[in-house]
């Protein structure tokens, strides 16, 4: 067994897996994290890559207030968007790839995605309702968080399952036949 292996703590149930803070309570458990990340030189995680920005942004919570804000109405605008375009039932899929996308743009944000973000963070005018309501800046943002490739994959998604139910009426058609 390697020394990689050892480090390993199975879950012994999925009670486990639906509480991770009841991991941070086991010693022997961080114990072992801990030193699976000095083995490695760095810290392993997963999640938002904001480096030393994220703990700025969990110690002000307005800041994390306006983060989640903005997340929430880019999703929506991103659902508006799509709603527009008249794409029927392929719609719903095709949201949901996007707000997918949106994610990992925020869990790993490249520098241009995050020095955007971070300057519409500061506009105090846009965080005075429950969502922004100014749409050219949503739409700017989302131009710059969604690459031409993650456009490729939405279509690619809304195009699979338009097909997937035109395949499904045809066959219901010649079955009813």
């Amino acid at each position: 067994m390697s020394q990689q292996e050892s480090n390993y703590i199975p879950f012994t149930s999925n009670q486990e897996l639906a509480n991770p803070m009841d991991l941070l309570l086991n010693k022997e458990w961080l114990r072992k994290s801990i030193q699976a990340e000095e083995e490695v030189g760095g810290n392993i995680g997963a999640g938002l890559d904001w480096g030393s920005s994220f703990d700025q942004l969990l110690l002000n919570p307005e800041l994390f207030y306006r983060l989640k804000t903005l997340r929430i109405s880019l999703n929506r605008e991103v659902r508006l968007l799509l709603k527009d375009w008249n794409l029927g039932t392929a719609t719903s899929i095709a949201s949901a790839t996007a707000r997918e996308k949106l994610l990992e743009r925020f869990r790993l944000p490249t520098s241009t995605v995050k020095e955007y973000i971070q300057a519409v963070l500061q506009r105090d005018e846009l965080f005075g309702e429950e969502f922004i309501s100014n749409h050219q800046v949503l739409r700017e943002l989302l131009g710059v968080m969604l690459t031409e490739n993650d456009w490729e994959m939405i279509a690619s998604v809304a195009a699979d399952s338009l097909k997937q139910q035109i395949m499904n009426q045809i066959l219901v058609e010649i079955i009813s036949v």
